[in-house]
């Protein structure tokens, strides 16, 4: 067992030592971090400002007016700039030009044309609810008495919908594309590089020395970790920014939901690896890699597919369960259905359990399949001479 880890550690270190000084990893992981590092700068300085609305009032504005207004803005997020001016023609002639958003003079609101927003029904309101507290005072009740009507409060009102979280949930769509194109970019490479060794007759050279579940694994792991290292590039800044300002707009609890994106995909990556390298064995030619590797990259965009369009449209729904369950889905789906605040931690619990079984299941299948289609050269292997068993004459010294 030891001597099978150092075979298999030699064959990880050489590709991560490969795929390091590659050009395409410099150049993809300095656009991962400068686009997470966008994610979290822009919506700072792209920020919309707190909006300002100037109420024109002939004279100056009552006291009571301006400590309702400024109330409202501070619970809004706006403010309220104040323009005393001689009469009504000049309240009306400053909405008319555009230097007041609205016009109060006597019992006329004045506004533009083409304003909008609701500051005009605010002021309407706050106008009515001065009159009616004059009227009380006038009628006898007291400023305590007063005072205790205005406290009463409309029933608060919650959201309902079929996600808790609005924002939770566009984050877990986003994680839902991004293990999408990291697995199928990752596996897309594993089986790039295990036609290349193939094709180049480097496989043959390994395997005098090497037996071809050490390769299989190295190579795995190899690419597996440069791509989880690019993730955690693109995730970490943001997951930080989530955690400790409000920045992106996001409540920290997304950052678990970040966290657990990392654990699917690595779960995913065990999956579906080994299949992609399998596949990426069955080949003669690099050009026949796409092809070879198709079947893979469908199970695999079907997943996807379930998971951005049946579970994020409705998670509680029986298939949408069921996807999230389903090791072959759980992956992309699972994340998608956790963000939207209802779902059990057995059942988490289990998709997981399920999809590292069935990983562990695939391993001994893949490696099986990988040594026998690595050892047959000349022709694109077809999966039934992969299944027979291999001729004696055809087995390496290492494998028997």
């Amino acid at each position: 067992m030891r001597a099978w880890l150092a075979g298999t550690r030699l064959v990880a270190e050489r590709g991560l030592i490969e795929n390091l000084r590659s050009r395409s990893f410099k150049i993809v992981t300095v656009l991962l971090l400068l686009l997470s590092a966008a994610a979290v700068i822009l919506p700072q300085i792209l920020g919309d400002d707190a909006p300002t609305y100037t109420l024109a009032t002939a004279g100056p504005a009552p006291v009571d007016m301006t400590k309702a207004l400024d109330a409202a803005g501070k619970a809004g997020g706006f403010t309220v700039d104040y323009v005393p001016s001689d009469g009504e023609a000049a309240v009306r002639q400053a909405v008319r030009d555009g230097d007041a958003t609205v016009g109060l003079a006597g019992d006329f609101i004045f506004t533009a044309t083409d304003a909008g927003g609701t500051f005009p029904v605010m002021v309407a309101q706050a106008v009515v609810r001065l009159e009616t507290v004059r009227r009380m005072i006038a009628a006898g009740l007291t400023p305590a008495q007063v005072t205790d009507l205005q406290s009463i409060q409309p029933p608060e009102q919650i959201t309902v919908g079929r996600v808790d979280d609005a924002g939770r949930s566009g984050v877990a769509f986003l994680a839902g594309i991004i293990l999408y194109i990291a697995l199928t970019f990752a596996g897309t490479a594993i089986a790039t590089t295990v036609a290349t060794e193939k094709s180049t007759r480097i496989s043959e050279v390994l395997l005098t020395v090497l037996r071809p579940s050490q390769i299989l694994v190295g190579t795995v792991v190899a690419i597996g970790t440069v791509t989880l290292g690019q993730l955690l590039v693109l995730i970490t800044p943001l997951a930080i920014a989530v955690r400790i300002t409000d920045s992106v707009g996001l409540p920290p609890v997304a950052t678990v939901d970040l966290t657990l994106a990392v654990v699917w995909f690595i779960l995913g990556f065990a999956l579906y690896s080994f299949l992609f390298a399998a596949t990426g064995a069955l080949v003669n030619k690099i050009t026949e890699v796409s092809s070879a590797v198709m079947p893979v990259t469908l199970l695999l965009l079907a997943g996807y597919l379930l998971a951005v369009t049946i579970v994020a449209a409705d998670p509680s729904s029986p298939l949408s369960i069921a996807a999230s369950i389903f090791p072959f889905t759980a992956p992309l789906a699972m994340p998608i259905r956790w963000a939207s605040g209802d779902v059990p931690a057995v059942q988490l619990a289990l998709a997981m359990s399920l999809t590292v079984a069935t990983a562990v299941l695939l391993v001994g299948v893949a490696s099986s399949i990988y040594r026998r289609a690595l050892l047959i050269t000349g022709h694109r292997v077809r999966l039934r001479e992969v299944v027979r068993a291999v001729p004696q004459d055809t087995r390496s010294p290492v494998t028997q």
